[in-house]
Parts: structure tokens; C-alpha cells; sequence
């Protein structure tokens, strides 16, 4: 059984690297954001209770959250072209969300409003 998973890992291994050619669609960004106005006494070592990554695969913002924040509300605007995304999720049942974006070259801002009046915000860059 063993022998037979190593195979199966040998064979489809090659294969997968197919899938996962490096080009623009599939950058993986990290967002870096910071408290630009709040109330929250930030304790996390990063300096934010907010996680977000652009997965160039998906065309998505994958936002987790490392505390309840409450109601928060998501917008992003590509500020080359002026598209922009706006999404809402509860932290307190949801701790991760996805929000699809057009993955259009161009510099992006992020900002991330809670329900207790705290803004974070970032910027990106699709190549």
C-alpha cells in the first residue's frame, strides 16, 4: 500500500507542475496593512487583527481575521482603472472571506471598515 502511494506521488507530482505554471495569473501577494484610524489597542505582533492575501489563480482577496472585529466591510479599487469590489462579512460566525476581483494590471488600495469604526487599509500591485 505504501509502494503504491509513493507511485501514485511520483506520477501525479510532474503533472501538478502543469497546472502551476509561474506567470501573472498566478502571483500570491501579501497585503500589508495598517490601523490608519481607530480605537482598538492593537496587540498582535504584525501590528493588525486583519490577514489579506491576493491569490493571482483565483483572482481573489482571501481575508482572515485573527480577532472578532464584528460587521466588516471590505472595498477595493484598482486605481489605474477605477474598478472597485465592495463586500461585507460578520467576523463574530465567518473568520475568513473571499472577495473576487477583475486581477487587471494596475496598483490596488484595500481598506477594511469595522463596526467599530476602525480603517485599515493597504495597497498592492497586479503585474
Amino acid at each position: 500500500m505504501r509502494k503504491l502511494l509513493i507511485l501514485l506521488m511520483a506520477l501525479l507530482l510532474p503533472l501538478s507542475a502543469l497546472f502551476t505554471r509561474a506567470d501573472e495569473k498566478n502571483q500570491t501577494i501579501k497585503i500589508p496593512l495598517k490601523l490608519e484610524q481607530g480605537t482598538k489597542n492593537v496587540r498582535s505582533l504584525i501590528g493588525c487583527y486583519i490577514e489579506s492575501t491576493y491569490y493571482g489563480v483565483f483572482s481573489s482577496i482571501h481575508t482572515m481575521l485573527t480577532e472578532n472585529l464584528g460587521e466588516v466591510d471590505v472595498q477595493v479599487t484598482n486605481t489605474n482603472t477605477g474598478e472597485f469590489w465592495m463586500a461585507s462579512f460578520d467576523s463574530s460566525s465567518e473568520q475568513q472571506s473571499f472577495l473576487q476581483i477583475s486581477g487587471t494590471p494596475g496598483n490596488y488600495f484595500i481598506e477594511y471598515i469595522t463596526e467599530y469604526g476602525d480603517i485599515y487599509v493597504g495597497n498592492f500591485n497586479i503585474n
